[in-house]
């Protein structure tokens, strides 16, 4: 599939290093039409008239929750001559269903991608729907890289080694440098380094409202030399959606209480703070474009495009005339006790520990065990061998494997052992996404997405576990595959030794 001109539009200015790419969140709501379809449709027609919004971005479940597929509104916006950008969530889709809606994005012309992870599903029908998170956005990037080029299916693959077409998608990633602890924030850098590793042809960050981390995203892309167009989210929420984003409800954002208190002080004004959300957002896209950003990712809730077109005509005139200083104290909200990467920033602390007794131990006896040249190594591979040729040896040797790693890291006999690069913590019983990667982008003052305020985030666990050597030394975040699922229920021990497991993709 040849990229269509309205995705050439977007390709196009992302790419020029002389043009500031303008895009627009729209979320689909539940249900095929409705009033809701129409006013986005209707946004989607006066963009493209206007011309200064390059693509639509459209949201994939966002909340967990289900709503209209991205790839349905992506086409009537295509069908319009306007770009869409397409959000893959994985929150939804096992890795078979993955590829096939990347080949369905493909058939349609669809083929500008946003790869995220998602949130964790929520209510659906009858109840809570099961999360899947079969791949993590560097495994499905991965996957993308895999897909531009012309290259045989592996030989297990139904169809034998048949070659697949290259299918020319660009995909971008997404980082938020607005965490406010170390582990975090340091772990998020970390992953952006393996998905820009793993093919993210650009990035998008989070949305926040602190320039001193808008400035450091963009002061670590310089330090690690990354080249790809960055993108800062700018969102300008109304006061009901501000109140649920400061009670922490909305997954991985920080909403600043002294913006909240502007913002109630605003909503008294006779059009309830309307033109004061948009003139920040436009002060806003003006600094963001002043410090070097490549683009913005415009979001906010029951905008009509006239207040967009207003908040990009304010930018344009903030741009040429307004003092940058006075301009950034005015749009500036950082959070208390935030953790800043650099030292031109407001605050870092030296929390350098040294790594916790249970990780010396398990490294210790796994580096003997498992790792060539260990001292135990050649005994423990020759007896498990041996093992693997006999069921009744493998049954009682797989049994053994569970009691041991069930009581000491609440093992799951995924089949496929990751402990190494955990700290020799448990992703599949520890994290509710599993994620094996890195973290995913919801977590929210240390705490887990999906457990509020009551239970850590499993790599901020991992992290203190095993912490850098130096303070702003970034984690160790390898890039692994997915798991082979058919090996679950087997030992994990045996897969290793007979080269059955994730080894024998990355040795």
């Amino acid at each position: 599939m040849v990229p269509s001109q309205s995705t050439d539009i977007f390709r196009t200015s992302l790419f020029k290093a002389e043009e500031f790419t303008i895009t627009f969140e729209l979320v689909p709501g539940r249900g095929s039409g409705g009033k809701r379809l129409e006013g986005i449709l209707r946004f989607a027609e006066e963009a493209k008239k206007d011309g200064r919004i390059k693509a639509l971005s459209i949201t994939d479940n966002p909340g967990g929750h289900p709503a209209l597929a991205p790839t349905a509104l992506g086409l009537d916006i295509q069908s319009m001559g306007m770009a869409s950008l397409i959000h893959f969530s994985l929150k939804d889709k096992n890795r078979n269903m993955a590829e096939s809606q990347l080949f369905e994005c493909h058939r349609h012309g669809l083929l500008n991608l946003l790869v995220l992870g998602g949130d964790f599903p929520r209510y659906g029908f009858n109840g809570q729907a099961m999360p899947v998170f079969d791949l993590d956005s560097p495994q499905l990037l991965t996957l993308i890289h895999r897909l531009q080029q012309t290259l045989p299916l592996e030989k297990e693959a139904p169809g034998g080694i048949m070659p697949l077409p290259p299918m020319d998608f660009l995909a971008g990633c997404v980082v938020s440098p607005f965490k406010t602890t170390e582990a975090e924030q340091l772990f998020q850098y970390a992953k952006l380094l393996t998905k820009i590793s793993a093919g993210a042809h650009f990035v998008i960050s989070q949305l926040g409202f602190d320039m001193n981390k808008y400035q450091e995203l963009l002061s670590f892309c310089n330090k690690y030399a990354i080249t790809v167009p960055l993108i800062a989210s700018v969102f300008i929420p109304s006061i009901k959606v501000a109140e649920i984003m400061c009670r922490g409800q909305v997954p991985g954002v920080i909403f600043p209480e002294s913006l909240m208190r502007l913002m109630q002080k605003e909503s008294t004004n006779q059009d309830k703070g309307e033109e004061a959300r948009l003139l920040r957002g436009a002060r806003m896209v003006s600094l963001l474009k002043h410090m070097g950003y490549s683009g913005v990712h415009l979001g906010g809730n029951n905008l009509e495009f006239s207040k967009i077109a207003f908040l990009l005509d304010q930018t344009e005139q903030f741009t040429e005339t307004a003092n940058l200083q006075e301009m950034r104290q005015e749009v500036d909200f950082p959070s208390p006790s935030t953790w800043y990467l650099f030292s031109e920033s407001r605050q870092q602390t030296n929390t350098v520990q040294a790594p916790s007794a249970r990780f010396r131990v398990n490294r210790h006896i796994h580096d003997s065990v498992f790792k060539q040249g260990g001292f135990i190594f050649p005994l423990a591979r020759a007896v498990s061998l041996r093992a693997d040729q006999s069921r009744k040896a493998r049954s009682l040797y797989t049994f053994c494997e569970q009691l041991i790693k069930t009581l000491l890291f609440r093992c799951r006999m995924c089949g496929d052992c990751t402990l190494d690069q955990s700290s020799y913590l448990c992703p599949q019983s520890g994290c509710p996404k599993k994620m094996i990667n890195g973290p995913c982008g919801g977590s929210l003052h240390g705490f887990c997405e999906v457990y509020p305020k009551e239970r850590p985030c499993f790599w901020v666990k991992v992290y203190h576990s095993n912490p850098p050597s130096h303070t702003g030394e970034l984690p160790h975040c390898r890039l692994l595959p997915p798991k082979d699922w058919s090996l679950e229920g087997s030992s994990s021990w045996l897969n290793y030794f007979s080269g059955r497991d994730h080894n024998k993709l990355v040795k």
